[in-house]
C-alpha cells in the first residue's frame, strides 16, 4: 500500500512536470512588422494561456505536496517537489503579467512608434527566453532524478537474476556431488551450460548498466552529483571482480579444470549480488532519517519472523526423515545479507540498534556454520544451532526498541519545532531541512 500511494503521487507528479519544456514552444519571436498586428494579439493570447497553465502546474503540486504530507511520506521525493514548487512560484505572477504588458504595449505603439513597439516586443521576447531556460532547469533536474530512480531499479532487479543463478548453482553442486570434475554426464553438461548463459547475460547487462553511470560521471561533477562517482567505485572494487571471477569459474568446472569449483562461483556470485544491492541503495532517492528509520523497524520485524521459522525448522531437523540442513544454511546466510543491509541504514543515524543488529549477525553466522557443517548429524545441528539463532531474535528485539525509542524522539522533536515556528519561518525552514538531508 505505501509504495502504491507513492507510486501514484509520483504519476500525478510526472504528468505535471514533463509539459514544463513544451509549455513555452509556441512563444516565438514576436512578430513586429507593422502590418502584422495580428500576430502580436496572438502572441499575447498564447501567453495568457502559458500563465495558466503555469498556475494549473503550481496548483497540482501542491495538491500534490499536501497529499504528500497527509500520507506522512518524506524524503527525496517532496524536497524535490517543494523545490520546483518554489521556482514555479518564481515564474509566475509578475513575470508572465510582464510579458503580456510588454506585448500589449508593443501593439498599442505598433501604428504610431514603429520603434517603441519593437523594443517592447523584444523586451517581451527576452523575457520569454528567461522563462524557458528556468522552465528545462526545472525538467532537467526532475529528468536526472528518473534516471538515478530507474538505474536504482535495474541494479535491484539484476540483483534478483544473480540471486537466482547463484541458487542453481548451489543445487547444481547438490545434484551432481561427485560429478563436477569426473566425466559430468548429459544432465550435468546442461546444468553448466545454462549456468554459463545466464551468468554471461547477467555480465553483460550489469556493463550496460555501468556504462550509464560513467557517462553521468562524466556529465556531472562529483561535488554537485556524487552517486556515480559513489557507484563506480563499488563497481571497481567488488563488483566486477565477483562478476568477472563468477563466468571464469564455471568456464573452467565446465572444462574440468580440477582448482575449479562450482561453489566458488556461487559464492562469488553472491558477492556480486550483495553489491548490486549496495549500488542500487546508493543511486535510490534520497531518505530523511525519520523514512530510514521507520524502513529499518518494518525490515527487522519481517527479519524476526523469517528468524524464527528458521529457528522452528532448525529444531525439526531431528525429528525428519529427510533433513535438509543445507537449505536452512541457504535461509540462515539470505538473513545475515539483509540484516547487515539494515545495520549499515542505522548506523550513523542510530549507532547502538547497528550495534546490536551486528551482533545479531554474528549469532546467526554462528547458527549457520553449524547448519553447513557437514560432519555433524541433524540431531546435533537441532540443538547447537536454535540458541544462536535464538540470541539473533533477541538481538534483532533490541535493536528494534532503540530504533523505536529514536523514531519517538524525532517524532516529538519535529511536533516541538512546528509549535514553535510561526507561519512565515514553517516553508522557508520545511525546504531547508528537505535540502539538507543525506543519502539513504
Amino acid at each position: 500500500m505505501y509504495f502504491t500511494g507513492r507510486y501514484l503521487i509520483k504519476l500525478k507528479c510526472v504528468t505535471g512536470l514533463i509539459v514544463l519544456p513544451l509549455l513555452l514552444n509556441g512563444a516565438q519571436k514576436p512578430e513586429i512588422k507593422s502590418n502584422r498586428r495580428d500576430g502580436l494579439s496572438r502572441q499575447k493570447l498564447a501567453q495568457e494561456k502559458i500563465g495558466v497553465t503555469l498556475d494549473r502546474v503550481s496548483n497540482q503540486l501542491d495538491s500534490i505536496i499536501a497529499e504528500y504530507d497527509r500520507n506522512g511520506l518524506e524524503g527525496d521525493d517532496v524536497d524535490a517537489l517543494k523545490r520546483f514548487r518554489e521556482m514555479l512560484t518564481r515564474l509566475t505572477g509578475l513575470q508572465i503579467k510582464k510579458i503580456v504588458n510588454q506585448l500589449e504595449q508593443a501593439q498599442k505603439s505598433q501604428e504610431g512608434n514603429a520603434a517603441k513597439a519593437n523594443n517592447s516586443a523584444l523586451d517581451a521576447f527576452s523575457n520569454q527566453k528567461i522563462i524557458l531556460a528556468q522552465l528545462n532547469k526545472i525538467y532537467l533536474e526532475w529528468e536526472l532524478q528518473q534516471i538515478f530512480r530507474e538505474l536504482s531499479n535495474r541494479f535491484i532487479r539484476l540483483s534478483y537474476s544473480q540471486r537466482s543463478n547463484m541458487l542453481r548453482a548451489v543445487e547444481t553442486v547438490k545434484q551432481h556431488s561427485g560429478l563436477i570434475l569426473k566425466n559430468p554426464n548429459e544432465a550435468l553438461k546442461i546444468d553448466l551450460r545454462i549456468q554459463e548463459l545466464d551468468q554471461t547475460g547477467i555480465n553483460d547487462e550489469s556493463t550496460a548498466l555501468v556504462e550509464v553511470l560513467k557517462k553521468l560521471n562524466k556529465k556531472y561533477s562529483p561535488y554537485i552529483e556524487p552517486r556515480p562517482t559513489a557507484a563506480l567505485k563499488l563497481v571497481k572494487s567488488d563488483l566486477n571482480p565477483a562478476l568477472n571471477e563468477a563466468i571464469k569459474e564455471i568456464q573452467n568446472v565446465s572444462k574440468g579444470i580440477e582448482e575449479s569449483s562450482l561453489e566458488k562461483a556461487a559464492l562469488t556470485e553472491r558477492n556480486a549480488r550483495n553489491t548490486m544491492i549496495k549500488i542500487a541503495r546508493l543511486l535510490a532517492p534520497k531518505r530523511d532519517d525519520e523514512e530510514v528509520i521507520r524502513q529499518a523497524i518494518q525490515d527487522i520485524e519481517q527479519a524476526i519472523a523469517d528468524q524464527q521459522n528458521i529457528q522452528n525448522d532448525t529444531t525439526a531437523l531431528k525429528n525428519e526423515d529427510d533433513p535438509q540442513p543445507d537449505d536452512l544454511s541457504r535461509a540462515q546466510a539470505d538473513l545475515v545479507d539483509r540484516t547487515d543491509f539494515i545495520r549499515e541504514d542505522v548506523a550513523d543515524i542510530v549507532p547502538s540498534a547497528a550495534q546490536d543488529l551486528g551482533e545479531s549477525t554474528d549469532n546467526q553466522q554462528q547458527a549457520r556454520g553449524v547448519l553447513s557443517d557437514t560432519t555433524a548429524t541433524p540431531a546435533e545441528q537441532a540443538t547447537q544451532a536454535p540458541p544462536q539463532q535464538q540470541e539473533a531474535l533477541e538481538n534483532f528485539a533490541e535493536a528494534k526498541e532503540a530504533l523505536e525509542e529514536a523514531l519517538e524522539a524525532l517524532t516529538e522533536s519535529g511536533e516541538g519545532e512546528g509549535e514553535g515556528e510561526g507561519e512565515g519561518e514553517g516553508e522557508g525552514e520545511g525546504q531547508g531541512q528537505g535540502q539538507g538531508q543525506g543519502q539513504g
